[in-house]
């Protein structure tokens, strides 16, 4: 019996090695709707793969031979770190009452292995001194470090000399980033207008940081000798009781011999519902690309079988069981999986190996070389065999059933449509639905695949019953769109399949876009506005601590002609702007300063119910989070506990108020009344009073003045009650606060000590040039440089998030107008003789033109229309999974939403459609088949 099955699967696979060969044209199709989509994985994975760097390799990279990093958190105060794999630990203080003290070099070494060195370092290029430098273009900046380059720990951490040598007295090296930015070799000078190292210094060198290839940075000994932390050379690897002794002194530890180190305490359980979350993303997102190939794949198959029906039912004459037959064409599918897999395996590696360079200028770092996620790809050649014998199956099980005597007789049996499919396919959608909501209840990663699957396909098995419904429109519209839907509803084993196809991909490119669109949204909602969309604002500071004594008018008239030389007729008006966290004299005392801090509070009864839960574990945690979503009282964010309020705006001005507020009409009149009354605009409406009021509190907290450490002791000094008016939060900002200078002069606060803002009107419109030239011309030092003055337009777009979603939506919308042009190809390939009939009887040359056009119009439009609600439901569930390490923590983060990218939306909709049938319109033929006699 073995032996027979063998036979009988090699005989099998003969026979679609020869079918492949003989209908090339047909196979290459049929492998490219099956490898594109596991082309986008083959590059993926070897990208990721490529980019990403294993903890062990970021250390490598950054730290370079050198053992460690190490930099405060608290100089002095102790610390428990909890985790250990990156820069950025996580770690408890462990004395908060500890005002911590100044630690010394020394101290740090006496921590250290005997015999360690260590040296000022800042693992981050744009985090160094900012300086203004001269650029072919006007002004820019570049960040600036005192790096003395002659110890040897720099290089021993990746610095590479792209050209020259180390920077002698008064000499510097620049990043070839840098380098491209100011047009400058060696040899040249770079001249720094203002900030740290003012002058002109000759560049003795390009140079490279393997972690930054794309930081814009100096580094020679005319900047001050600043940095973030050291960089730690030991003789020996560092031991745990090493980096607890450093802990003690208040500095977080990244040492290549601790990175196996567990993450303890609460972040361990964090870590873990993280990479929960992230395993059921990724496990979502194969799902649907193998749904998506199926879908893809599957038509091109099942046309083919069709086409093949006369020469199945010859193999049924002659003694073939539908069982052999079936494999006839399973055989196809396997073989043009394992084809596509390795086709795309392959060209996908080289798109990468050529494209690593670009790669790397997009994640920013070197890569440690070309590397291919084996694993992933390996198993990319099981799901291509899975996914070409998944798409063969349904025509396979339909060629099994060819009835011998309408194929041999060239009759097409017309079978009427089982309204059993129709409730079959619904049946499957619901199911999917039910599946979801349980995948999200339980936390299931095989019930939310389950879902996907089951919406997917249940769309496809109502599809031919919509066709049927669809066709019987037809009658109201004219003569190609006509035959169009009908023969889409008399052959709806055709164009099923070819629907299915568009669906899949549609789906696949709807969800993905939804999900960048509602990271974007979110994103945005996090920001902090303050004034609308293309406000502009001219900034001065106080660049020389007189503290009041400044000018403002004459800093103005300064920056006034600069103004006109870009702007016509342009208007300046202040806005006086308030710190709340100032001390008067009297609040200092001997130890020390204290700091001083006013907040609005709530009254009692408006408190959040999560502030008074005792919160002794996880559980707790998350029951009084759930509680608090019940509580209209608990809307408070993560903006609402920023620490201070800075840059207070105040003022009675209508103009200022609107512009802040986005408050018109009456509502601003009530506005500006309750600020000329010595009131205060709130954006927490549990703020208010039952008596339209809000009270304000100054706390003082002791301040360590020579370390900076702050205690944890506050006091309540003051209390201030003052009219109040409940505004959205729109326009307030952060502060989440609009002050009248009667409030602030009651709080004791005075404007413009250390800066001053206007706003900046012109009556034509600015262009981004003419912005960006103002940007260059007042990033710069005014009066004598007593004052640093910045112009700037406020923009809340995020062009990027636009076009990447363009992007992948036209990616989709390509490979959907593939599918499309390729199933109605095949269809129209298979309607031959319809075609002739219709050239017998006196139909006109232009007729097949619009009837392959109307043809095309019905698969796009069903495909986009089924597949967009597919994609809707596998957001659904890939939101659901984006969600849930966000939703158990208060003040509340900002979920993913339900925001749609309409111009996904029109393109798929839309575009696709009227594309595909501009392309059917001009690649069609319009002279129509000549009958022939058939024998």
């Amino acid at each position: 019996m073995g032996t027979a099955t063998g036979a009988g699967n090699r005989l099998a696979f003969r026979i679609a090695r020869r079918e492949a060969l003989r209908y090339k044209g047909r196979s290459v199709l049929s492998i490219t709707l099956l490898g594109l989509p596991l082309l986008a994985v083959a590059i993926g994975a070897s990208a990721y793969d490529t980019a990403m760097l294993s903890d062990e390799e970021e250390a490598a990279q950054v730290l370079g031979e050198n053992e460690a990093y190490v930099e405060f958190a608290v100089p002095g105060a102790p610390l428990v770190q909890h985790s250990w794999n990156d820069r950025w630990s996580m770690y408890d203080m462990d004395d908060y009452d500890d005002p911590g003290r100044a630690v010394t070099d020394t101290e740090i070494l006496n921590a250290l292995p005997v015999g360690s060195w260590i040296a000022p370092y800042t693992p981050d290029a744009g985090s160094g001194d900012a300086a203004q430098v001269e650029t072919p273009d006007g002004l820019g900046q570049i960040a600036t470090f005192g790096y003395s380059l002659g110890d040897g720990l720099y290089e021993a951490a990746g610095l590479e000399y792209i050209e020259g040598s180390a920077p002698g007295r008064g000499e510097v090296v620049i990043s070839s980033a840098a380098a491209d930015y100011l047009e400058l070799g060696v040899g040249d000078d770079i001249d720094v207008e203002s900030g740290p190292g003012s002058g002109e210094h000759e560049v003795s060198g390009i140079v490279e940081f393997p972690w930054d290839i794309n930081g814009r940075f100096a580094i020679g000994g005319v900047f001050p000798a600043q940095a973030s932390g050291w960089l730690v050379d030991t003789p020996e690897p560092l031991t745990k009781d090493q980096a607890t002794a450093l802990n003690a002194l208040g500095l977080t530890v990244w040492a290549q011999s601790l990175l196996d180190e567990p993450t303890t305490g609460a972040y361990a359980g964090q870590q873990v519902m993280a990479d929960d979350a992230e395993l059921m993303i990724y496990g979502l997102i194969i799902v649907a690309v193998v749904m998506e190939v199926v879908l893809l794949a599957g038509p091109a198959f099942a046309i083919s079988a069709r086409r093949r029906t006369r020469e199945f039912a010859l193999m049924s004459a002659n003694g073939a069981t539908p069982g052999q037959i079936r494999n006839v064409v399973l055989a196809g599918g396997v073989l043009f999986g394992i084809l596509a897999a390795v086709a795309a395996i392959v060209l996908g590696i080289g798109i990468v190996a050529a494209g690593t360079p670009w790669l790397e200028q997009l994640v920013g770092h070197r890569s440690a070389g070309l590397r291919i996620m084996p694993a992933l790809q390996a198993a990319l050649v099981g799901v291509a065999l899975a996914t070409g014998l998944l798409s063969a199956l349904a025509a396979a099980v339909s060629a099994s059933r060819v009835n011998v005597v309408e194929a041999l007789t060239g009759r097409s049996g017309r079978h009427k449509s089982s309204k059993k499919w129709m409730l079959t396919g619904i049946a499957m959608v619901a199911a999917g639905i039910a599946a979801g909501l349980g995948g999200v209840a339980l936390w299931s990663l095989p019930l939310m695949a389950a879902a996907i699957i089951l919406a997917q396909l249940g769309m496809v098995v109502c599809t031919p019953a919509l066709l049927s419904f669809a066709s019987r429109l037809g009658r109201w519209l004219p003569l190609a769109p006509r035959m169009a839907l009908r023969e889409a509803g008399r052959n709806r084993g055709s164009a099923a399949p070819a629907i299915a196809a568009v669906l899949g991909v549609v789906a696949a490119g709807m969800a993905f876009s939804m999900i960048v669109t509602a990271d974007a949204v979110r994103t945005e909602q996090n920001q902090e506005r303050l004034l609308p969309q293309g406000a502009m604002t001219l900034s001065l500071w106080d660049n020389a601590g007189q503290e009041g004594q400044v000018d403002w008018d004459a800093v103005v008239a300064e920056a006034q002609p600069i103004l006109e030389s870009r702007l016509n007729d342009p208007e300046l008006t202040p806005v006086p702007t308030y710190n709340a966290d100032d001390c008067d004299e009297t609040a200092s005392q001997p130890n020390g300063v204290v700091a001083c801090q006013w907040s609005l509070t709530r009254p009692e009864e408006n408190r959040c119910s999560y502030w008074e839960q005792d919160l002794v574990d996880e559980e707790a945690e998350r029951a009084a989070v759930e509680a608090a979503r019940e509580d209209e009282r608990c809307d408070e964010t993560a903006a609402d506990f920023n620490g201070g309020m800075w840059d207070i705006p105040g003022s009675t001005d209508p103009k200022i108020v609107a512009a802040y507020t986005d408050l018109e009409g009456e509502e601003l009149d009530r506005a500006v009344a309750v600020l000329e009354e010595g009131g205060i605009l709130v954006a927490d409406r549990f703020a208010l009073t039952d008596e339209g009021t809000v009270v304000l509190e100054q706390r003082l907290t002791e301040y360590e003045e020579e370390t900076g450490i702050t205690g944890d002791e506050e006091v309540a000094v003051n209390k201030l009650e003052v009219p109040a008016m409940y505004v959205d939060r729109g326009q307030l900002g952060y502060n989440r606060v609009f002050l009248s200078p009667g409030a602030a002069e009651s709080m004791g606060l005075v404007a413009g000590l250390w800066q001053q803002i206007y706003l900046v009107e012109t009556p034509t419109e600015v262009d981004t040039a003419a912005a960006e030239a103002l940007a260059a011309d007042f990033d710069q030092e005014l009066a004598g440089g007593d004052v640093w003055a910045q112009f700037s337009v406020v923009d809340y777009t995020d062009p990027f998030t636009f076009y990447f979603t363009i992007a992948v939506t036209g990616l989709c919308a390509l490979i959907a107008l593939g599918a499309t042009a390729v199933s109605t190809g095949l269809i129209i390939a298979e309607q031959k003789r319809d075609m002739a009939t219709l050239g017998a009887v006196g139909a006109a040359p232009g007729l097949r033109k619009r009837f392959a056009m109307w043809q095309t119009v019905v698969i796009a439009l069903f495909g986009a229309g089924l597949g967009t609600a597919a994609g809707v439901i596998g957001y659904a569930l890939i939101r659901e999974a984006l969600n849930r390490p966000l939703q158990w923590s208060y003040p509340f983060e900002t979920l993913y939403g339900w925001e749609l990218p309409w111009p996904s939306f029109g393109i798929m909709l839309l575009a696709v459609p009227l594309i595909a049938a501009a392309g059917a319109l001009v690649f069609t033929k319009a002279t129509l088949p000549s009958e022939r006699r058939i024998t």
